[in-house]
């Protein structure tokens, strides 16, 4: 008897069995290839057929995917379900074995054995096709892989074929043979990595909490059996709250392709340890585009039933399935785009709260709800894309208790997009946690590499150049020619695939296309697929004989070649194979060294997924290449600079920003880079270096470096950490954030500051954003942070003076202690300030302190000295006679001894006079008030001869010069002189007028060359060449060198040359404001001259050697650059 779960089977019933077991048949297997070849080694087509029907029987108890309660071969099928099923056992109905699966249908299979494995014919299948319909399944057990066309589109069916057998593992047929033996069906399952034991750590008790959570592991991790795992979890605790819970428990997996349904449901079906457990897989049928290589794999493609039926969705569901026994887990696989015909299925029900049985509401057996959904790819239902894949997601629309969503990509940004604050914008995002709950456990691709889980990745930039495509191309016989750009390209891609197999010794690779067209071209058999190039390049390196084999494979292949290819693809020592996208998803492929994109491909998920599998372990392996070419045409005289800053670098951005999105050990280098270019202008790209490497074998790879370097963090890279950047800057030097508005030097810094406030006070900012502000000590509330500042000093006053009534010349304090006092007075200060004020004995009443009065009184006295030179205010200052008044206070009480010493000693300080007498030198001091007087008239002490208000005063003023030069003005009137902006040299002043007449003209037009005789102002030239003469001789100051070196003043030689170009340039102003255009013929003798210099500048500007500036005032003007037939002026 074989026990399997609570079903019991006896063991083989094939009458044959225990011959061909006994004989070593299935002994020592390890693949199915092994037990082919034992199978035609057998001497008659009956033994052959016999062997095979015993493996198909013992494959169909033992492999779970096969859903068989009960096996019996033909001749061992009892009588009474033969007539229940009508098989006339009397005549050959094609009919090798019945069996009972665990939803109680009852299916026929055939069995058929070729060597060699031939295609099948119609003839051979027709009359067990022709089966009545009271056949559950018609099941195809054969080895072979190709069926005949009429076979496509039956119901009813499904096949169990060669391609399905060369899965099998040694453990599969250990456990056949085991069987075989003993009647025993016991099979190794897979244990828990320790990865994945951390992650069943995290996500069962948050189900637990929530009803919705998240996990994120990266490509490669095992999600889809922490998905199985949880499962059984979920389903053992649910099993462990008594019978209350209902018959059965439900679960729900959505997946986005048909492809990938296929493959979770024989890896869940291979390891999960539920006894008791019968499936449904319902899937839509496809619709693919004719190039889009999506995957298609079809109904006649599977080795399991797949439904589109809601009826069998609900019998599925609703009732015991076999006889009285209840079965313990019922799991429904669908596509995301199938949810609709599930929740059809379900009928109306509501969701039954936790405890409550799952029995629909009529009283039926049938449950309304599923215990458990899982969400595989689960960023496919967020986003635009998420409109036809959210609709499970609702309860309303799919009732399901508990949710877990699974993926690796949880967001995606479009860097070619960017919103007002430099951020690229956002694509999609499973960040709603009233969707998606919280995120329960983080595998993210930086953490998987650093364990060892999956390998580490280097992207190789592999640039090519025209040069070296035209060397390839000559090489392999072949040469360019007009309308051969696609060529080109493929060779381009050519080249740039065997230079990273060159360097890196790469033998596996998988290269993605735009097309299929474009796929199957690049690794055919002909002189222009990549095998000629890499083999030639394998023997030019001297290494091992084993060429490489070229494969190509796309998803409108059937299932089985496909596989076949792979199969070949994965025994090659030296492999590529092309496709354009099917190898992305939803098929189990080898282990490979490297993935190519040759060809732009705008999907980042699928990008994510692709790279994914050149970062899966294997034996020896340490790295995951990722190969993105580079095409730089290098047009005739343009540097390598300028060529690559024309390269299309699409590609490029999109895999290093697909690659950046799932690792964040790359995105913080990136954001490094970008902030310390803000903070330096710079960047240390030595971490970059160590995740994108760049090759080539002709061009510098240091300048090539630098190129895409710079171009990666711009693109990639966020302005916004950039402006970070330049705050750490202003920090380091101001030792605060507080950059003011409109500060000079970084007026965008500036108004970035303000925004970072602005977005979190409407709560826009980003924690993380947040937090690294705060970090750096960034002030939030400038306004509070300001008053608390100020309050700072009014106690650090009072510390020092004992009192809060601070004096006018402590400019800032007293002004703020002002508007304290206003805004109490007016009730707009808070209570909590008023407190804090009170706490130190503010004085509220500060207008009427004695001690501010006299402070005021003092500010005046040392305003008076600023503008005088002393202090000596006449006793009949009719400007202030309160002023007046005080200072004669002042002397009063010193007399009678009632003045504070403190104020005396403030008073000496600033050289009061304590006597009344006023200064002798009345007429000078006369003089100088005139002189105040007229600056106050005229802005300026130089005054003009043609001065009637006082004809002496220019002459005081050169006597006072004079005065100086002799040393005979006293340092008081030199001090008073200076104080009012006096100028001592005149001719200081007139090289001051002539600079600024310069920096006007600069101005106005965008640079220092005044023409030579300009008739605006012919001085201004004149001065301009004098001031090279004066530096030629050495006659002009550093200080005058380095003001005129600031505003770009011509000090070269070519000043001659410019002043002719200034001249012509004149000429033809002046000749288009006669003609209305500037198209001069060389047929009028007038103009010959200018003509000829007008075809001289368009020369120029097509060989780059015309200036910027002359470029730009051409411009301003009209100029006309490309002239056609019949467009000049005659």
């Amino acid at each position: 008897m074989a026990a399997f779960g609570n079903m019991v089977m006896t063991g083989p019933k094939h009458p044959n069995a225990q011959s061909f077991v006994k004989r070593g048949l299935f002994h020592e297997l390890m693949t199915f290839c092994e037990l082919e070849a034992r199978l035609s080694a057998l001497p008659t087509q009956q033994d052959r057929g016999n062997a095979f029907e015993v493996f198909a029987e013992a494959y169909l108890v033992t492999q779970s995917i096969a859903q068989a309660r009960e096996v019996w071969p033909c001749q061992t099928t009892p009588p009474s379900i033969l007539k229940r099923l009508a098989l006339d056992t009397r005549r050959d109905m094609g009919v090798d074995g019945v069996l009972q699966t665990t939803r109680g249908e009852f299916n026929a299979y055939q069995v058929k054995f070729r060597s060699g494995r031939p295609s099948l014919t119609w003839d051979e299948l027709s009359t067990f096709m022709g089966l009545a319909d009271k056949v559950g399944q018609r099941v195809l057990f054969t080895n072979c892989n190709d069926l005949p066309a009429l076979m496509k589109d039956r119901g009813n069916f499904y096949c169990i074929r060669g391609n399905d057998l060369d899965r099998l593992e040694p453990r599969d047929f250990e456990a056949i043979l085991r069987w075989l033996e003993s009647g025993v069906v016991v099979e190794k399952k897979k244990e828990p990595m320790p990865h994945q034991r951390e992650a069943l750590g995290n996500i069962l008790p948050a189900l637990e909490t929530d009803d919705r959570v998240t996990a994120i592991m990266a490509c490669g991790t095992g999600k889809t059996l922490v998905a199985l795992w949880v499962a059984e979890n979920v389903i053992a605790a649910r099993g462990e709250r008594g019978p209350n819970v209902g018959p059965h428990s439900n679960i729900l997996v959505l997946v986005p392709s048909l492809a990938l349904l296929r493959q979770t449901l024989h890896e869940w079906l291979k390891e999960t340890r539920w006894k008791n457990v019968a499936y449904l897989c319902v899937c839509s049928d496809p619709s693919v585009q004719a190039d889009a290589d999506d995957l298609v794999v079809r109904q006649s493609d599977l080795d399991f039933p797949v439904t589109t039926d809601s009826n069998v969705v609900r019998q599925f569901l609703s009732k015991n399935l076999v006889a009285q026994a209840s079965l313990a887990v019922k799991v429904v696989f669908s596509t995301y785009h199938s949810a609709d015909v599930v929740a059809a299925g379900m009928g109306v029900g509501h969701v039954p709260s936790r405890g409550e049985s799952g029995k629909a509401p009529d009283g039926g057996i049938g449950p309304t709800t599923f215990d458990l959904g899982i969400f595989d790819e689960a960023h496919k239902t967020a986003g635009r894309e998420g409109l036809k894949f959210s609709f499970a997601l609702k309860d309303e629309n799919l009732p399901i208790k508990k949710r877990l969503f699974v993926t690796a990509t949880p967001r995606h940004y479009d860097v070619r997009k960017r919103d007002k604050e430099g951020d690229a914008v956002l694509v999609y995002s499973m960040d709603n946690p009233v969707v998606y709950g919280p995120v329960a456990h983080k595998l993210t691709f930086a953490e998987a590499a650093r364990r060892g889980i999956i390998c580490n990745y280097k992207v190789i930039i592999s640039v090519i150049t025209s040069q070296m495509i035209n060397d390839e191309m000559l090489r392999c016989g072949e040469v360019i020619v007009g309308g051969e750009s696609v060529k080109a390209r493929q060779v381009a891609n050519q080249v740039a695939l065997k230079e990273a197999v060159k360097k890196f010794g790469v033998r596996k690779i998988f290269t993605f296309h735009r097309s299929v067209a474009s796929a199957k071209s690049f690794t055919s058999d002909g002189p222009e697929g990549v095998g000629q190039h890499l083999n030639r390049e394998l023997r030019t390196a001297n290494r091992e004989p084993s060429s490489f084999q070229s494969f190509h494979v796309n998803g409108s292949m059937p299932t089985a070649y496909r596989e076949r290819l792979m199969n070949e693809f994965r025994a090659a020592e030296n492999a590529i194979i092309s496709n354009a996208k099917c190898l992305t998803e939803g098929v189990d492929v080898p282990a490979v060294d490297m993935v190519a994109f040759l060809t732009p491909k705008r999907s980042r998920v699928d990008i994510v997924q692709a790279t994914g599998r050149a970062m899966r372990k294997a034996p020896g392996k340490t790295t995951g290449y990722v190969l993105v070419p580079l095409f730089v045409e290098q047009a005739k005289g343009e540097t390598i600079e300028q060529a690559v800053a024309r390269a299309e670098f699409d590609e490029v951005w999109n895999i290093l920003q697909a690659m950046q999105e799932q690792d964040e050990v790359l995105a913080d280098i990136i954001r490094q880079m970008r902030e310390q270019r803000g903070q330096t202008r710079s960047f240390d790209d030595k971490r970059f270096r160590e995740k994108v490497n760049t090759i080539c074998s002709t061009v510098s790879l240091d300048l090539l470096r630098a190129s895409i370097t710079s171009g990666c963090v711009d693109k990639l890279g966020l302005s916004w950490d950039e402006n970070y950047g330049q705050l750490l800057e202003y920090k380091h030097k101001h030792h605060n954030c507080n950059v003011p508005t409109g500060w000079p030097k970084k007026h965008k810094l500036s108004t970035w500051v303000a925004s970072q406030r602005i977005m979190r006070s409407k709560e826009m900012l980003p924690d993380h954003r947040v937090a690294r502000l705060d970090q750096i000590g960034f002030v939030w509330d400038v306004h509070e942070a300001a008053w608390n500042t100020m309050f700072s000093e009014l106690v650090a006053f009072k510390r020092a003076y004992g009192h809060c009534d601070v004096p006018t010349k402590w400019t800032g304090l007293s002004g703020w202690v002002r508007v304290q006092c206003r805004f109490f007075t007016t009730g707009k200060l808070s209570e909590a300030r008023i407190h804090r004020l009170n706490e130190i004995g503010f004085n509220w009443n500060i207008s009427k302190s004695p001690r501010l009065a006299w402070e005021r009184m003092f500010d005046v006295l040392l305003q008076y000295k600023k503008f005088h030179g002393d202090c000596n205010v006449p006793p009949q200052f009719d400007q202030n006679p309160k002023f007046t008044r005080w200072v004669a206070a002042q002397r009063a009480q010193r007399k009678k001894g009632i003045l504070d010493e403190e104020r005396i000693q403030r008073l000496d300080e600033i050289g009061f006079n304590w006597g009344s007498k006023r200064s002798k030198n009345s007429v000078w001091e006369k003089m100088f008030l005139a002189l105040v007087e007229y600056k106050r008239e005229h802005g300026d002490c130089n005054v003009a001869s043609t001065y009637s208000k006082n004809q002496q005063l220019r002459t005081w003023i050169s006597t006072q010069r004079q005065s100086r030069r002799q040393g005979s003005l006293c340092e008081e009137h030199i001090r008073k002189l200076d104080g009012i902006g006096f100028i001592w040299n005149v001719h200081d002043r007139d090289w001051e007028r002539m600079f600024a007449a310069l920096v006007e003209y600069k101005r106005t037009h965008g640079n220092c060359s005044v023409p030579i005789n300009w008739g605006e102002n012919p001085n201004l030239s004149n001065w301009v060449v004098w001031q090279s003469v004066s530096r030629k001789k050495a006659n002009l100051s550093e200080a005058r060198i380095r003001r005129l070196d600031e505003i770009g003043f011509n000090w070269g030689s070519n000043r001659s040359k410019n002043s002719v170009w200034e001249k012509m340039f004149l000429a033809l102003v002046k000749y288009k404001e006669e003609h209305g255009d500037c198209n001069i013929s060389t047929h009028i003798r007038k103009n010959a001259k200018l003509a000829r210099w007008v075809a001289e500048q368009r020369t120029r500007k097509w060989m780059g050697t015309l200036e910027k500036e002359q470029l730009a005032r051409l411009g301003q003007i009209g100029f006309q650059w490309e002239i056609g037939v019949g467009k000049y002026r005659r």
